[in-house]
């Protein structure tokens, strides 16, 4: 495996931060994580804080676990960078204000690979999996957990990303 020579945000998930597995598996030269306070922020706010993040960060790729993967779909679309997301939280319900992801959210020319660990305990992988495989690449393991049993498998998909679609964004 060799290490990424992208420019990698990861956005963690709900009460998560960069002390996150998921963020230090990441094997990038250039990986950045900003801690959220999603639980006593507005979608909203959480929103215009991640635009200006990236603004001045300008990553190559955008990964997220959990509630960092329904932001890295949101993230990806609006500025239309690749993204990895790991057992994305797509019907996010700790706040009245968060949109479900819905197909319009899905349906674009965006690069966007799903890693999910099936046996995810908190959320169900099996109906994230049916909403995602019609719009981008899914690579799903049985067993694991919502906290990631392998972390690690998130490089190949970053990987991925780097040799089929950057030369093109």
């Amino acid at each position: 495996m060799t290490v990424s020579s992208s420019k990698i945000l990861f956005l963690h998930g709900l009460d998560s931060s960069r002390e996150s597995t998921k963020f230090h598996a990441i094997d990038a030269k250039h990986k950045f994580c900003i801690e959220v306070d999603y639980r006593n922020l507005n979608f909203q706010t959480v929103a215009d804080f991640y635009h200006e993040s990236i603004e001045k960060i300008r990553p190559d790729i955008i990964v997220g676990h959990s509630l960092g993967g329904y932001w890295a779909l949101k993230m990806s679309l609006f500025h239309r960078i690749p993204c990895v997301i790991a057992n994305p939280s797509l019907y996010p319900d700790f706040r009245d204000d968060y949109p479900a992801i819905n197909d319009a959210d899905l349906d674009h020319d965006i690069p966007q690979i799903a890693y999910l660990e099936l046996g995810d305990e908190i959320l169900d992988m099996h109906r994230v999996e049916h909403q995602l495989e019609d719009y981008m690449q899914i690579q799903s393991v049985q067993g694991g957990h919502h906290r990631l049993a392998c972390p690690e498998n998130i490089n190949q998909l970053i990987q991925l990303i780097e040799e089929n679609y950057l030369h093109q964004y």
